[in-house]
């Protein structure tokens, strides 16, 4: 077994995270580690939760009506 030395201030972080997930911290880098839980960029999930919810309201039935680009610009006087 390797250690990892980290500052006091990393490992609380860590371990609030793990305590989130209800792990340990070993078990959370486990993970991690072993691919079963990833790290993302919270700007890179907020961009992959807006391309969801594009797909979810342009399959809406209701929401099928399409809107001509100049009567877009018109209303934003472009």
């Amino acid at each position: 077994m390797s250690s990892l030395i980290v500052s006091s201030e990393v490992f609380a972080g860590i371990s609030a995270l793990a305590q989130q997930f209800n792990l340990s911290v070993e078990e959370l880098l486990t993970w991690i580690s072993q691919g079963k839980l990833a790290v993302i960029d919270a700007e890179e999930l907020e961009d992959l939760l807006d391309v969801r919810d594009a797909i979810v309201a342009e399959s809406d039935p209701e929401n099928q009506q399409r809107i001509p680009w100049e009567e877009v610009k018109q209303e934003l006087n472009l």
